[in-house]
Order: structure tokens, then sequence, then C-alpha cells
């Protein structure tokens, strides 16, 4: 038999199969929301993050990063081949995957395969923090951010903190697998460039950026959102969640890396909205999310087209789509375009 099949017709194959029902013969599902979470059992995990989600017949561990439809929980939990996959999910749906239409797409899932592939590469080996080290910093809201409109009470759910030794406001970084493996700290001297000192500064060494801030806090809502805004900074994501936006992740720079659109394509949602500084060439955009565009709808917001239009003001102020309040958020999402 040939070994590629139409992409269209495995997901009608695969829609066929209740992947939850399958997968409760063997592991014990917890309800979750509207999903439903088990133990993953590639990897010691204590709190259950293998997540079904019954809507979208598809599953995901938030800790290891494996997911996928009925065809990748055979590989991945049953060590099938993809053919071999293909066939028992034949089987269970009752179809001779014979006669399905064969073409190309046997390519779209080896490029799927080839992208979500960790990559070898050298990094720095991270130190795995206790959760206590967040109390070595002052337990309270800067009062700045506070009068920049973002809510005290979500403020605390990130943690924010104080160093009063370096005068920084910090926030706890944890890894793709929740781990705690590092503090961000941002300055609150106005005057740091003449000061000569970092706006910004990872307070151990973290390697690659293959995580996302907010993703500890905000994986469920994104999960029932079916959608994820990404932000540069946690301020930005924080101010908008005061306006009912609690779907959103901060990649801690004005740029996708491979690990993060691996991270986002195993999210599985339906759309992703880039909502970066207005400073961020398009081009820079296009280019770092065209792997992510083959796998779900991605959308930008962008402040208009001609400057006598523009709410944001100049790029050389480097405003984020949220600086200018609420209206001004709402519109430029609601004008927010695909790419």
């Amino acid at each position: 038999m040939a070994n590629n099949y139409d992409n269209e017709a495995l997901i009608e194959l695969c829609s066929k199969v209740d992947l939850f029902e399958y997968a409760s013969k063997d592991m014990d599902f917890e309800g979750r929301g509207d999903s439903y979470a088990a133990h993953c059992p590639k990897h010691i995990d204590k709190t259950p993050s293998l997540v079904i989600t019954p809507s979208k017949n598809l599953f995901h561990c938030f800790s290891c990063g494996v997911g996928g439809n009925i065809i990748n929980w055979l590989m991945t939990f049953e060590n099938m081949s993809f053919n071999d996959a293909v066939e028992k999910v034949g089987l269970l749906a009752g179809v001779d995957v014979k006669n399905l239409k064969q073409c190309s797409a046997l390519k779209v899932y080896k490029n799927l395969a080839r992208i979500t592939e960790p990559k070898k590469k050298s990094v720095v080996d991270r130190v795995i923090l206790n959760d206590s080290e967040i109390d070595k910093y002052e337990d309270k809201t800067p009062e700045e951010w506070i009068d920049e409109g973002i809510n005290p009470d979500i403020m605390k759910k990130y943690n924010i903190r104080i160093d009063n030794i370096t005068n920084r406001i910090v926030y706890p970084v944890y890894d793709s697998e929740l781990r705690l493996i590092g503090f961000k700290g941002r300055t609150r001297y106005k005057n740091y460039k003449e000061m000569k000192i970092k706006k910004y500064q990872n307070y151990q060494k973290i390697g690659t950026t293959d995580f996302f801030i907010g993703m500890k806090e905000n994986y469920e809502n994104i999960i029932v959102h079916d959608e994820v805004i990404i932000f540069e900074g946690i301020k930005s994501g924080m101010k908008v969640e005061g306006w009912g936006y609690n779907y959103w992740l901060s990649s801690e720079t004005g740029w996708l890396n491979d690990e993060q659109v691996l991270l986002l394509i195993k999210l599985g949602v339906k759309k992703v909205v880039i909502a970066y500084d207005n400073d961020v060439d398009m081009k820079k955009i296009q280019e770092c999310t065209e792997k992510l565009r083959k796998f779900t709808n991605v959308y930008v917001v962008t402040d208009r087209r001609f400057v006598k239009d523009r709410l944001l003001g100049s790029v050389e102020d480097k405003m984020s789509p949220c600086d200018k309040g609420k209206v001004v958020w709402e519109i430029l999402y609601k004008e927010r375009r695909r790419l």
C-alpha cells in the first residue's frame, strides 16, 4: 500500500474515532473544565498534564509537549509507525484506508514531525529552582504599574514582586514543563539609560527562550477560547487581562523563535494573534510565523496604515497596542488582519 494519503481524508478519518473514549480504556482521566486530564506515561508526571479536549478530538501534554490527533496518539503512546497508526484508525472507524485518496499528505506529516522534533543544539544547563525562591523578593505590587492601569490582583496572579536590592520589578520564569528556572527583572530607574543599566535583566542563565511567560497561568483559558494573543512583554498581557482578555502569552521579544513556534503548533488553537509593539517590522512577523501559518490561522494587530489615522502615534514611541487604553486596544484588536 502506498504510504501517503490525502490530508483532508486523514482529518475526516480521525474525526470518526472518539479519542477520549479510546484513551479512557487504558488511562484514568479526571474532568477539567471542558477537557479531561491524566498522568502522562511519557515522563514522571506528579500533576496530571496530559489533556484531551473532546470538542476538538485532540490531546496535548502540557509538560512534555506531545500532542495531536488519534494518529499522533497511537504513534506516541503505542509506538506505531505512521502507516500502522493510519491502518489502526481505519479499523477503529470501520474504513478501508486503501480506498483513501492518496497524494502528498505524508510530506505534510513529515514536515510536522521535523518541526516538532526538539532541535539538538547546545543550551545553557538550567538550574531548576525551588518555588520558595520567590519569597526572596518583597510581596508588593509596584505602584507605577498600578498607575499604568494594571490591576493589582492580576499582578498577584503572576507573582509580581519587588527586588529592593537592585530596585527592580521581578517576576518568575517557568520552562515548558512549568518548572521555575529563574526570575526576570525590570528596572524601576527612569534614567536607566544614563545610568547604563539594562531595562530588563535575567537573574539566571536560561539559554534559549523555549517557553512563554503566562503559559503556566493561562493554558486553560487559551484552550477554552481556542485562541492565544502573543505580546512582547508581560505588562501588556496583564493590562488586557484586566479588560477580559485572559488568553495571552508573552514571547519576551518581538520575534517568535523555532521553539516557541513549536509550542504554538502543539497548542492546536484555531487562532494565534500577534500583538507586538508598533515598532516591530511587519516583514519580521511574517518571517517568524511562516511555519506556524501552515498549521493554524495567524493574525496580527497593527496600527492604521496611514499616519493621519494611526492610534498609537509614531513608531519611535514603541507603543504596545494596549498602551493607549481599552478603547484603542479593542479597535485595533477588532481590526486585526490575517497573515
